[in-house]
């Protein structure tokens, strides 16, 4: 185990103790995910009982260290009650059959994360399934789709700390690729139920841990600005379409991304989709082949 050690930056804590909470543990442990993260934080949360959310890595090295810390935890007498995956992807299930095999616990799920995994889901869960773990961590699951479509908000209701997944990110960006299940209305509509959610708690109650990067502080700040950017992002694409003229499919890329290097293009091509459809269904646009016209 690394040193602890912590910093601030731009309302977001860094740390690399394991325990952020009374009851609660953040490892961030190297996955194959989209850089510039190169981790995936696996949140350990309960009393007597604990629940693994996000066990993502399949690198042995780093297994051991997440092995290492449960076995410590148990050996003050806690028992692990189950793994829970936030969504399908790659970088967030890694170990999830593992620690079912050496521990006998059951892996939880919604429904559409359970449809798109090769392994079984033993138990599928949906907005408003709860855990109680002990000493009043009482887990709660928030549907929250768009980046997948069984993306899941972890809650523990104890300590305000929730296990974001991908609907934020600390380091990085997220993805909404269409061809995967993403959705940008929907998507917009899980990001500003969330601020609402988090509105409704106390001040400074709430911290989320995303699946990427460090603990998000505030989390509510966090969440406005990804619907303002996503929302300025798609006027560009409004504008290239309706008054720039750019209504083929690259052009509209390069209007939209003129501030980004053409190295993150194909990356960015899937947020012009998911957006361009998004204005399609808003009834803005039309498609036109590869491309877009005012409606």
């Amino acid at each position: 185990m690394r040193a602890p050690r912590s910093s601030y930056h731009r309302g977001v804590t860094t740390s690399i103790e394991p325990r952020i909470a009374d009851g609660v543990w953040v490892l961030a442990l190297d996955t194959p995910t989209l850089a510039p993260a190169t981790a995936t934080n696996t949140l350990i949360v309960g009393g007597d009982r604990l629940l693994i959310v996000e066990p993502a890595t399949p690198h042995a090295r780093e297994r051991a260290r997440l092995d290492a810390l449960l076995a410590s935890l148990r050996a003050e007498g806690r028992e692990l009650a189950g793994v829970l995956v936030t969504h399908h992807h790659v970088d967030h299930i890694g170990y999830a059959e593992g620690l079912r095999e050496a521990h006998g616990i059951p892996i939880y799920a919604h429904a559409q994360t359970a449809s798109r995994v090769d392994f079984a889901i033993d138990h599928e869960i949906d907005e408003g399934w709860t855990l109680d773990l002990g000493d009043g961590h009482l887990i709660e699951a928030l549907h929250t789709p768009g980046h997948a479509p069984g993306h899941v908000l972890v809650w523990d209701r104890k300590t305000g700390i929730a296990h974001a997944g991908d609907l934020v990110a600390g380091e990085g960006t997220i993805l909404v690729d269409v061809s995967d299940g993403g959705d940008m209305t929907i998507y917009l509509d899980s990001l500003r139920r969330m601020a609402a959610r988090v509105r409704a708690q106390a001040p400074g109650s709430v911290r989320f841990v995303p699946a990427h990067g460090p603990v998000l502080d505030d989390p509510a700040a966090v969440l406005d600005h990804y619907v303002a950017h996503r929302l300025a992002r798609e006027d560009k694409i409004r504008r290239a379409v309706v008054e720039g003229g750019r209504r083929a499919f690259l052009g509209i890329l390069a209007e939209a991304y003129a501030d980004a290097p053409k190295r993150v293009w194909p990356i960015a091509a899937l947020s012009v989709e998911a957006h361009l459809r998004k204005l399609v269904a808003d009834g803005e646009l039309i498609r036109d082949g590869r491309g877009a016209r005012p409606a």
